[in-house]
C-alpha cells in the first residue's frame, strides 16, 4: 500500500497533510534514474522521437556533411586533426600488404608470397590503380581516411576487365554526395532503399543508387544509375552508431565547439587589431539654451562655421588643442584579455575528447605538462590509432585487395594458378608504428621480455609497424652487401667499428 492509500486509510484528508505525502512520494521518485528523466537543466528531452537511429542520421546527415565540410575549410584545428589521422592510420608506407600463404605442411610458401607482395605493389603505382591515372595506392588511401572523419563515409567504385589495366582491375574515387542519401523507397518483398542505398530482406545491401553527374556540376538534372553493392567499397565507422546504414562524420560532437572557437578567435583577432590602432572619434558639441528655435538655428550656423580637427597623426609628445565646439572620445577595446587562453584550453580539451585524440596532439600545446602526463597521454591515443588502423585494413584494404587478386590471377599478371586462389588469399596487413619515446628502456624491457617467453619478435616487430620477414629480410640484404666488401657482418654486429675499420685495409679480392 503506497503512502497516500495508507495515509487516507487513517482518515487524514487536510490539504497539509496531502501535500506532505505527495512530497515524499515525489523524494522516492527522485532517487530512480535521474538521468531517465527529463530536465531542463541538463536539456534533457521530455520524451523520445520514436525514431531509431537510421532516421535520426538520415534526416541529420546532409546538415552534418555541410557544416563538416564547412568547418574543415576554414578551422585549423579540425585540419590539423585529419593531418593526425592520415599520420597515424596510414602513415608514410600507408597499410601495407602481407601475405600469408601456406605450404599443406603449415610453413610460409615464400616464393608464392613475394610474388604476390611485388604484383601488389606494382599495382598501386600510380598509373595504375585508379581509373583516372592520378593516384597511387597510398593516395587512395589517404584520401579515404581524410574523408570518413569529415563526411563520415567514403565510396570507392571496382571496375575490372581487359579495358582497366594490365592487372584488368582499377579503383575509381567518388564523392560521398554522389550517393542519394534523400532516396527513400519501399520495393516490397522486404526490399527498400535508404539513404540511397537498397536492401534485401536481412539489411544486406545490394545496390547504391548514384546520381549519373556530381550535384554541384553545371546541368545537374537529377539523374540517377543503380550501381550493384559488389562494384562498390564503402567505408564508414559504425562503431559509434552500430544500428546505422551510413556513417556520420567523427566531428559530430565537437563539430559546434570547433566552429565556435574559430568564429571567437576570429573576432578576438579583430578586436585586438583594433585595439592596437587606438583608434578615437571627434564629437561635436551642440549645446540648446532656452532662448528659443530662432536661437538654436543660431547656434547651429556657429558651429558649422567653427573649424574642424586637423590631427590625423600621433607623434610622441605631441600636445594639441582642440577646436571650440568639439570634443574627442576614445576607442579603446580592452580585449582580448589574459581569460582568452583558458577559455580556448577549456573549450579544446572538449573537443579533443569528441575527437578522440590527446588534447596535447590536437592544440599542439606541451606547456605544463609531464613527460609521464605525456607518455600517458600519448598511449591512449596510439591504442585508438591500432584500432582505426585494424579497421581500415579489414573494412577497406582486405575488399579491394581480394577483387584485385582475382583478376591479376586470371588475366596471368600475377603467375600462380588460379585453382590456388584460397591459398594465396591468405593476406594479413601492416600498419604504421610509432617510435618509442624512451626507446633504450623499451628495448631493455622487450630483450628481458623475449627471454622469458612473454613476447615474441613478431610483436615487437608490429609495434614499430614492420614484419618479422622485413626486418630477416634486411639482414640478409645486409649480410650479402657486407659479405661481397669482405667484411663479416654478424661478427661487426658484436665487434662494431674495429671490425669495419679491419675490413677496411683488406683489399677487395672482386677488383682481380
Amino acid at each position: 500500500m503506497g503512502i497516500l492509500s495508507r495515509w487516507f486509510s487513517k482518515g487524514g484528508t487536510s490539504e497539509p497533510a496531502r501535500a506532505s505525502a505527495a512530497r515524499k512520494v515525489n523524494r522516492l521518485a527522485v532517487r530512480r534514474f535521474k538521468a531517465g528523466r527529463p530536465d531542463r537543466i541538463s536539456s534533457f528531452p521530455s520524451s523520445l522521437n520514436g525514431h531509431g537511429i537510421q532516421e535520426d542520421v538520415r534526416h541529420a546527415l546532409r546538415g552534418l556533411v555541410s557544416h563538416s565540410r564547412h568547418v574543415s575549410q576554414n578551422n585549423d584545428y579540425l585540419k590539423a586533426f585529419y593531418g593526425h589521422v592520415r599520420r597515424n592510420v596510414i602513415g608514410r608506407k600507408g597499410v601495407q600488404i602481407k601475405p600469408q600463404s601456406r605450404f599443406n605442411s603449415g610453413d610460409l610458401d615464400t616464393g608464392a608470397n613475394t610474388l604476390i607482395k611485388a604484383a601488389w605493389e606494382d599495382w598501386g603505382k600510380r598509373g595504375n590503380c585508379t581509373v583516372c591515372g592520378k593516384f597511387t595506392w597510398k593516395d587512395v588511401q589517404r584520401i579515404a581516411i581524410s574523408s570518413c572523419p569529415r563526411d563520415g563515409n567514403f565510396l570507392l567504385r571496382l571496375y575490372q576487365g581487359p579495358d582497366f589495366g594490365k592487372y584488368g582491375f582499377q579503383v575509381q574515387i567518388l564523392d560521398f554526395l554522389s550517393l542519394d542519401i534523400d532516396l527513400i523507397m519501399d520495393l516490397g518483398g522486404g526490399r527498400y532503399v535508404f539513404c540511397g542505398i537498397e536492401f534485401n530482406a536481412l539489411d544486406r545491401p545490394i545496390a547504391y543508387h548514384l546520381f549519373k553527374s556530381h550535384p554541384g556540376r553545371a546541368g545537374f538534372r537529377g539523374e540517377r544509375v543503380r550501381i550493384p553493392a559488389h562494384e562498390i567499397v564503402h567505408l564508414y565507422n559504425p562503431y559509434d552508431l552500430s544500428t546505422s546504414v551510413v556513417g556520420v562524420p567523427w566531428t559530430h560532437t565537437a563539430l559546434r565547439r570547433l566552429g565556435l572557437i574559430g568564429e571567437f578567435e576570429e573576432a578576438a583577432a579583430a578586436n585586438a587589431r583594433w585595439g592596437a590602432s587606438k583608434m578615437g572619434f571627434f564629437t561635436k558639441k551642440t549645446d540648446l539654451d532656452d532662448e528659443g528655435p530662432v536661437a538654436s538655428g543660431q547656434a547651429a550656423e556657429d558651429d558649422a562655421e567653427a573649424p574642424e580637427p586637423e590631427i590625423d597623426e600621433i607623434e610622441a609628445g605631441l600636445l594639441e588643442t582642440l577646436p571650440e565646439g568639439w570634443d574627442f572620445k576614445a576607442f579603446d577595446p580592452a580585449y582580448p584579455t589574459g581569460e582568452m587562453a583558458p577559455f580556448i584550453k577549456t573549450m579544446l580539451r572538449g573537443g579533443a575528447a569528441g575527437l578522440g585524440v590527446a588534447y596535447t596532439s590536437l592544440a599542439n600545446d606541451l606547456e605544463g605538462y609531464s613527460y609521464s602526463g605525456l607518455r600517458a597521454g600519448l598511449g591512449e591515443e596510439r591504442d585508438e590509432w591500432t584500432i582505426l588502423q585494424d579497421w581500415f585494413a579489414e573494412h577497406f584494404c582486405a575488399p579491394v585487395a581480394g577483387r584485385w587478386l582475382d583478376m591479376a590471377l586470371l588475366t596471368g599478371s600475377l603467375d600462380l594458378p588460379f585453382a590456388k586462389r584460397d591459398k594465396f588469399s591468405a593476406i594479413a596487413w601492416t600498419a604504421r608504428g610509432w617510435r618509442s619515446v624512451n626507446p633504450k628502456d623499451d628495448a631493455t624491457a622487450n630483450s628481458l621480455d623475449m627471454q622469458n617467453l612473454l613476447k615474441s619478435p613478431q610483436e615487437i616487430c608490429a609495434e614499430r609497424g614492420r614484419s618479422l620477414e622485413e626486418v630477416f629480410d634486411d639482414f640478409a640484404e645486409a649480410a650479402e652487401l657486407a659479405q661481397g666488401r669482405g667484411i663479416d657482418f654478424w661478427a661487426a654486429l658484436q665487434g662494431g667499428a674495429e671490425v669495419m675499420k679491419a675490413a677496411a685495409k683488406t683489399p677487395d679480392s672482386k677488383e682481380d
